[in-house]
């Protein structure tokens, strides 16, 4: 454990002072003739070295402090966590130390550097909120410490700990609330609502006694008449269809309308759609694309079952958009050879008016086999420059070029409902709930 001294402000003012104790000495005794008092200030200067010496030695013989830091191993990215420092030490009176954790430079942090007075005999623990703001791997480095010599004429700087990997998971926080949502029967708090089901296109569940409001179609005659009493059909949705998440990894998801990149977003969405659709007893795939250059597809293969959500987590936490323009072309190819069977397909991008023309193909060609849903979002920066009151020429001209690129927007996304796929267009914050709430009306309807 290598220790690093640094002159206090005490030590620098101290022989700052003497310094020019030195220079008026020696300009008195120059002029003035006072040869008297000659020789005080290099007595001082030796006495004060003789005492920051003292010092620096009596602090080489302070114990070391150990650090111990606990956090989940599994992180939610921009999502604020805590983590946990266990200090050991060998102090036989209280003493005061400044810690400062290895927070790596694509984190936020809270509550540090941590001013701790160490009680003898005792373990100290405090704790700091951190908040990661990339997917993938975190690496937190060692604890910085530091604390001031016997006399105060030191400070005394050091590394401890051990360095601590973490996974930075897209938004599964999102996937709990919608737990404990769904539970509780209260999934409309977050915007998701679940339509009643029509009774056709669904699957047998079980009779039951009719109940006031079920459609004259749910009745089962034969069981009414041998049981002499009303009896309805009750039906659940379909079950084992296959559920498709393809997601743009090209440069425009890169574009940030808060902390979070559109592809952030675009992932803690698919996470969340995939969480309900392996709860509706569905398969989910994922399979993200970029452009033609770098002819990157992952592909995670159907999974079944809510526990297999995390190899989903997984396969995506370390997922990040790249430079290259999305190939939607490319990427309906290799889809069609790693999904034969009819699916829904679900598409995240964020398109311009010069894709359109390429992704409508893309689609065409996907609605032969599949039932498409294009989820496409829009910069947040556009509503409100359509909301912002014209005053100046300026805001004019910047009025007139946001109304037209929505109109060439509201364009295109009329013709990908009129070539009868699902349409979505939304900003990046509404995405989760607005795919969720299409995906259970597919459901609902029973057209897959």
């Amino acid at each position: 454990m290598r220790r690093t001294w640094i002159p206090s402000t005490r030590l620098i003012i101290a022989f700052a002072l003497l310094a020019a104790l030195v220079f008026i000495n020696a300009f008195s005794a120059h002029y003035f003739n006072w040869s008297a008092a000659v020789y005080l200030p290099q007595v001082i200067f030796i006495a004060v070295t003789v005492i920051a010496l003292l010092d620096w030695l009596l602090s080489r013989r302070l114990p070391p402090v150990e650090i111990t830091r606990e956090l989940p191993g599994n992180l939610a990215v921009d999502k604020w966590t805590e983590v946990k420092l266990r200090i050991r030490h060998q102090f036989t009176e209280p003493f005061k130390i400044s810690i400062f954790d290895g927070v790596p430079s694509d984190a936020n942090y809270d509550q540090l550097p941590l001013q701790i007075e160490l009680q003898p005999n005792q373990i100290s623990t405090s704790h700091y909120s951190l908040r990661p703001l990339v997917r993938g791997s975190l690496q937190l480095n060692k604890t910085h410490i530091q604390f001031s010599s016997p006399l105060k004429l030191w400070n005394i700087r050091y590394w401890a700990g051990d360095l601590t990997e973490a996974k930075v998971f897209p938004d599964f926080v999102a996937i709990a609330n919608y737990a404990i949502l769904a539970t509780e029967n209260h999934t409309s708090q977050i915007g998701i609502k679940k339509k009643q089901r029509r009774g056709a296109g669904m699957e047998f569940h079980q009779l039951r006694e009719y109940r006031q409001g079920d459609s004259l179609r749910q009745l089962d005659w034969k069981a009414t008449s041998r049981r002499q009493k009303l009896i309805a059909r009750d039906y659940q949705d379909e079950r084992d269809q296959q559920i498709v998440l393809m997601i743009d990894s090209g440069r425009r998801m890169r574009t940030k309308d808060d902390e979070l990149s559109h592809f952030d977003h675009a992932l803690n969405s698919m996470l969340l759609v995939s969480y309900i659709a392996l709860r509706q007893g569905d398969n989910v795939s994922l399979m993200s694309f970029g452009g033609e250059a770098n002819n990157k597809h992952r592909w995670i293969p159907p999974q079944k079952g809510v526990e297999r959500v995390k190899v989903l987590l997984n396969g995506i936490y370390d997922l990040h958009a790249n430079q290259s323009t999305a190939d939607y072309i490319s990427a309906t190819e290799k889809l069609a050879i790693l999904q034969p069977k009819r699916s829904l397909i679900i598409l995240v991008t964020n398109s311009r008016d010069e894709d359109n023309s390429e992704l409508l193909l893309a689609v065409n060609l996907l609605k032969k086999r599949h039932l498409v849903m294009v989820a496409n979002i829009r910069e947040q920066i556009l509503d409100q420059l359509s909301d912002t009151p014209v005053r100046t020429f300026d805001d004019s001209l910047n009025y007139a070029g946001v109304r037209r690129f929505l109109h060439e927007r509201q364009e295109s996304h009329r013709k990908l409902i009129a070539s009868g796929v699902y349409a979505i267009d939304c900003t990046a914050n509404e995405l989760a709930v607005r795919i969720s709430n299409a995906y259970l009306e597919i459901k609902s309807a029973g057209v897959l």
